[in-house]
């Protein structure tokens, strides 16, 4: 003799200990084991489900909540085409439904404390044999959890599927989430998420939580979880894990195998009542199951067309309430009916054979029939009525074994508990993900600034060929690998150039370049000059470039900067740019010409003066703006310059023209500026000028060198003596705006009344 099962019928002991109850059972057998010197078997079965631990029963729970929020965008992040917004969280835990060691030993030895020489002819303990412990024998455990989204789309899985429901992995029945992100097309859990056709983000409610189904027959076992949740069930798990209780229940409908005790059980009815209830029940269904098959049994033995007698051992203890548990709580009797209808009423039918008609006529009932008669699959049964005179009887006294429903639960409570004993804790459990942190780019984005030279007026714009520029990042292995773009005259207004490297953290990268970090680059901008125009190609225009190629950037690597937005800009080369010039006068007639010298202080790469430059402004002319420009090379440089100016007075035929120039003039800055033409009196030195055109004459003295003679008109001749001695009496007057120094009289020669005035 040998344990076999626990006994339901016999009633359960309930023991608390360290605030976990254990249920128990008594062996069918213990009386007979303990008669025959043997020891007598308890039964223990868990009573809730909770969050199982690590390395034993103190260390931490096996749970992970990641919270995951981001803002990802096509500039920052990798992989990502457009700007993308998320939010919602990653679940998962394991859950257990056994005891504490400590605390199962504790409540066993209070169970034999109660049971010790009780006489009792399952639960007494009569004999010296110490009692063994077992876990009650599973056949079966599904399990399911809140369904955390609302509304009639969120089911939860039921504990059988329904007449022909869809099933899903292992004859699981599939569980629905709420709304996903596509409204129209609601997501099996059983999916994986990255099968749908979705937007980016998860819909608010979002649920898919995976690991329901069939569980673990082991009571010592752990059944894990996990799920991909949207922002809405993430806050509340967040919230309710942080509340006295946990916000997600989980439940497991186990089926135990239990035995009766010692029972007659007698069935009797007509086989043609049952047939005609049956086939009047099933009328028109393909399939029927175990509920239904058990609804019908209990309807016939109300209408009394089936008689059911269980009797149980009046010897045993409590006999009376063991039958009225068998009547209630156990499937014995219907499986014993159904068993009998098998041989009796229903038969297989040919596979090709069609259903026979239901009706009047004397048809059967042609159902497909799963896990009534203990098949895994379907099969096909036939009503048979040559035999539904026979009369039903059965009468069988033993003991059954069958399966009993023993449905646990819990709410995962516990680590509200340990994160308010330490707050630190907390971070074990729970941890926010920032993915916009998450597959990081290094994102660089240039824009040249350049006045590229119009080709049509070649004095507007910089003498720059093209720009180039490279965006260098190290490798894992340290060295920089370089990216490189041209700017040119040809190409659109809003050209750019966007350059990306995937950032690498510091840890990854061996022997990186000095000072760099994952968020920097390196970049290198060089401008290309063209040759300026020539001072003969463009009277208005003086260009100077220094140097052909200039990097703004200098040394190997250039410059190392974070900066996302970096620009290419022509004036960074240190630049002197002075224009539009113009004349603080106005020329007025075509004898009177100016110009200027203009020169940039400082001095070259090469250490030389700058060469000066210079500009002649003519009477036709003088509106035009003139441009000095200046490209040194030197980042450093300071727009500063001088400037002189010097005067021409053309002389004519017969008088003498006359010319002056002025200091130096310093002053920086780029941009407009009007020259100050001296005064003959303000002038540094002054000459008088030949005539164009001179007769011949005698020398004059040396100190006549320095005397100035007003022009004449163009059109006048010699003036008549009159004149001439008018201003040889001392009279003095203007040329065109600028004083005239007095002139000395001279005796008239001879031939046609003009005369000449030599040196």
């Amino acid at each position: 003799m040998e344990a076999v099962g626990p006994v339901f019928a016999a009633g359960f002991q309930s023991i608390t200990s360290g605030g976990y109850v254990i249920i128990y059972l008594p062996d069918l057998h213990n009386d007979e084991l303990q008669q025959m010197g043997k020891a007598p078997v308890y039964w223990w079965l868990p009573n809730e489900v909770r969050l199982a631990r690590k390395d034993g029963d103190k260390g931490d729970y096996k749970f992970s909540f990641t919270h995951f929020e981001g803002v990802r965008g096509a500039e920052t992040n990798v992989g990502v085409k457009e700007d993308t917004e998320i939010a919602g969280g990653l679940l998962g835990f394991s859950t257990t439904s056994a005891p504490p060691a400590k605390v199962l030993e504790e409540s066993q030895n209070a169970l034999l404390a109660i049971m010790a020489g009780k006489d009792d002819r399952f639960w007494g303990w009569r004999t010296k044999v110490a009692p063994q412990f077992r876990p009650a024998p599973i056949v079966s455990n599904f399990t399911s959890l809140t369904n955390l989204a609302p509304g009639a789309d969120g089911s939860v899985p039921t504990a059988a599927p329904a007449p022909g429901g869809a099933r899903g992995r292992g004859g699981a029945p599939l569980v629905r989430s709420g709304p996903a992100i596509v409204p129209a097309r609601t997501l099996p859990r059983s999916v994986q998420v990255r099968d749908a056709q979705r937007a980016s983000n998860l819909d608010l409610w979002y649920v898919n939580l995976q690991g329901q189904g069939s569980g673990s027959v082991s009571p010592l076992a752990e059944n894990a979880y996990s799920g991909l949740v949207g922002s809405m069930p993430a806050a509340l798990i967040w919230s309710s894990f942080h509340g006295g209780t946990g916000g997600i229940s989980v439940w497991q409908k186990l089926k135990l195998k239990v035995w009766s005790p010692v029972i007659r059980l007698l069935i009797e009815g007509d086989w043609d009542k049952i047939q005609d209830h049956m086939s009047a029940a099933f009328s028109g269904k393909w399939a029927f199951f175990s509920a239904e098959a058990s609804a019908e049994f209990n309807n016939l033995r109300m209408s009394g067309d089936i008689k059911v007698t269980v009797e149980v051992d009046t010897t045993l203890p409590n006999a009376d309430k063991i039958q009225e548990e068998i009547e209630k709580r156990s499937t014995v009797i219907v499986d014993e009916f159904m068993k009998m209808a098998q041989k009796t009423i229903f038969d297989p039918a040919p596979y090709q054979e069609k259903p026979a008609a239901v009706g009047g006529g004397g048809g059967g009932v042609l159902g497909t029939v799963g896990g009534i008669f203990g098949g895994s699959g379907g099969a096909a049964f036939k009503m048979r009525r040559d035999q539904t005179h026979l009369h039903l009887r059965y009468d069988e006294t033993k003991q059954f074994a069958y399966l009993q429903d023993y449905p646990i639960s819990g709410q995962l409570s516990g680590m509200y508990d340990e994160i308010k004993a330490d707050p630190a804790a907390e971070k074990k459990y729970f941890t926010t993900l920032y993915l916009s942190e998450w597959e990081r780019k290094v994102h660089r984005v240039v824009k040249p600034v350049v006045n590229f030279p119009d080709p049509a007026r070649q004095w507007v714009g910089e003498p720059v060929a093209f720009l180039s520029t490279q965006i260098g990042y190290p490798t894992t292995g340290g060295a920089v690998e370089w990216s490189g773009h041209v700017f040119q005259r040809t190409d659109p207004p809003d050209a750019h150039w966007v350059c990306d490297f995937e950032q690498k953290r510091k840890e990854d990268v061996q022997n990186p370049p000095e000072g760099w970090e994952p968020d920097r680059s390196f970049v290198k901008r060089r401008i290309h000059f063209s040759e300026p125009p020539s001072e003969l190609q463009n009277p208005f225009v003086r260009m100077q470039v220094e140097k052909n190629v200039v990097d703004l950037d200098p040394g190997d690597n250039g410059l190392l900067t974070n900066d996302v937005n970096l620009e290419v800009r022509v004036d960074n080369v240190g630049m002197l740019n002075v224009g539009p010039i113009s004349l603080g006068v106005e020329l007025e007639n075509a004898k009177q010409t100016v110009e200027a010298t203009f020169q940039a202080l400082g001095k070259t790469a090469d250490g030389r003066e700058r060469p000066p430059v210079k500009f002649l402004w003519q009477y036709a002319d003088q509106a035009e703006p003139r441009v000095f420009m200046v490209f040194t090379g030197q980042p450093d440089f300071v727009p500063a310059y001088r400037y002189k100016v010097r005067v021409v007075v053309k002389g004519g035929l017969f008088s003498k023209g006359m010319e002056w120039e002025g200091d130096w003039v310093t002053t920086s800055g780029n941009g407009a500026v009007i020259c100050t033409v001296p005064t003959q009196d303000e002038a540094v030195s002054k000459r008088a000028l030949p005539p164009t055109v001179r007769p011949r004459a005698a020398p004059q003295p040396a100190e006549e060198a320095t005397v100035i003679e007003p022009p004449a008109p163009e059109e006048e001749i010699a003036p008549p003596v009159a004149a001439r001695a008018r201003t040889a009496q001392g009279a003095s007057g203007e040329l065109r705006g600028y004083p005239m120094a007095p002139a000395q009289a001279s005796p008239p020669t001879t031939g046609g009344g003009m005369r000449t005035k030599g040196r």
